[in-house]
């Protein structure tokens, strides 16, 4: 399965899936999931989820975002987690039956639920998907499942054949246990306030109860009939109305707001950073490249103070403290030396366009990148600021977090992900150090340093 063919911008998992209105259905998913018989018992055994419950949900949201909003080596690493963290979960539960959280049956089943919850979710909110775009959604879906690890036949085969399966399911597999009961009742008295709220404990108690308890019975109103009735649950009378309202209200502030405001962190970068096409650009001038990003005043010449502005640029996008502003500062203050011994200019002096040009002409700038001087240290440090865990290679994750403060992140990481050539979603450092070396001495064009630098 290759990034080509996996549901991407304009699609409707793409679409659908990272809306915040699915947090509305997110509990019914986790309890229908917790009511496989492995994954109840692998998350009884195994799982901190009652003892750190906003971790949980945040990794779980963040996974879930990965699975269609990561690019193809987000998808393989968080694959290959998830398949760790489920190998080693494996015993034997309350009725003395095996468990295995690699069970395909069970990671089927978690999968398919994440598409019943965006069906779940539009039909609350009163805009149902057609048969159409749920025919649709489903192939998606289906292809992502073969991403992570399942077969076709692992999965129904049409979206009628999903409803036939998970009707069966319910009736005949999905069965009342600790996890489920849990999820239903045990966890109001243990959840914390959510991170970086300063709630008192006077208040947080009785706004916990209210809220978990809202949450609980919004979840028994939306399970199918044959399970409630199988955990001998009632709907609070018109919980069901409630409920509906909460989903269509939802829908219709969400159509509100801009389009990235309507996703969850990571699907809204993502939808970002595809809205904002970095322009074509032809290969730069020496008359362009000094005009356009040296001369950054303006004023047709040169100065320190020009490089000094793309110093603090850089340092405003990257949130620098002190000590990395020093090494910027520092980077490029041994450029600014290296230009000036080039074409002869006093420190405090002005370069001008006829001297730059004379010194390319004369082979006297910018000779080969020396990485501890001039627009070589510049591309150094600019690499290392970038790739800060030094591993060779740089994540959508990492520069989408790094740039997070960035007051242009979305096309800055717009322009990074354009230097993903190969579609893998990683930065390699060496080619990015290359192109950067490159750009600084006028060679090529590179929207991602124009962002970083000013003057895009």
């Amino acid at each position: 399965m290759t990034a080509e063919v996996l549901p991407g911008p304009g699609s409707a998992t793409w679409d659908r899936l990272g809306q915040w209105r699915l947090l509305l259905v997110i509990h019914r998913s986790l309890l229908l999931q917790a009511a496989h018989p492995a994954i109840g018992a692998a998350v009884s055994r195994f799982s901190v989820y009652n003892a750190r419950p906003w971790r949980r949900l945040f990794r779980t949201l963040e996974s879930l975002q990965t699975y269609v909003y990561g690019s193809a080596s987000e998808q393989r690493r968080e694959l290959a987690r998830l398949e760790r963290l489920h190998r080693r979960m494996q015993g034997t539960d309350d009725h003395g039956r095996p468990f295995t959280a690699a069970d395909v049956q069970a990671r089927a089943w978690v999968h398919l639920t994440l598409y019943d919850a965006v069906l779940t979710a539009q039909r609350l909110g009163g805009d149902p998907l057609s048969p159409e775009e749920t025919a649709r959604l489903y192939a998606e879906w289906r292809r992502l499942g073969q991403v992570f690890g399942l077969a076709e036949d692992d999965m129904p085969a049409t979206p009628e054949d999903f409803r036939d399966y998970f009707d069966r399911m319910v009736a005949d597999v999905l069965e009342d246990n600790a996890t489920v009961r849990d999820l239903l009742s045990g966890s109001i008295h243990r959840v914390p306030p959510p991170p970086g709220l300063p709630i008192p404990a006077l208040v947080w108690a009785p706004l916990r109860h209210l809220v978990v308890t809202a949450v609980v019975q919004a979840t028994v109103a939306t399970l199918p009939e044959v399970y409630r009735e199988r955990l001998r649950l009632t709907v609070v009378p018109g919980a069901d109305l409630l409920v509906a309202g909460l989903h269509r209200a939802a829908r219709l502030t969400s159509d509100l707001l801009p389009k990235p405001w309507r996703y969850l962190p990571l699907a809204a970068a993502a939808i970002r950073a595809d809205d904002v096409r970095p322009r074509s650009r032809v290969a730069p001038t020496p008359e362009s490249f000094f005009t356009t990003v040296l001369d950054q005043s303006g004023d047709g010449v040169l100065r320190w103070s020009d490089l000094l502005a793309m110093a603090r640029e850089l340092s405003t996008h990257l949130d620098l403290d002190e000590d990395d502003e020093t090494t910027v500062h520092d980077a490029f203050r041994s450029w600014w030396a290296q230009l000036c011994t080039a074409t002869g200019t006093p420190p405090d002096g002005a370069v001008t366009l006829a001297g730059y040009r004379s010194a390319l002409a004369g082979d006297r700038y910018p000779g080969p990148p020396d990485p501890d001087r001039g627009y070589g240290a510049v591309a150094a440090a600019i690499r290392r600021l970038i790739d800060r865990d030094a591993n060779g290679e740089v994540r959508p994750a990492e520069y989408t977090r790094l740039l997070d403060r960035s007051p242009r992140s979305h096309e800055v990481i717009a322009a990074l992900r354009d230097l993903d050539h190969n579609g893998d979603g990683t930065l390699n450092s060496d080619e990015f150090e290359t192109a950067v070396q490159d750009f600084l001495t006028g060679h090529r064009d590179l929207p991602a340093a124009r962002h970083l630098l000013g003057r895009a």
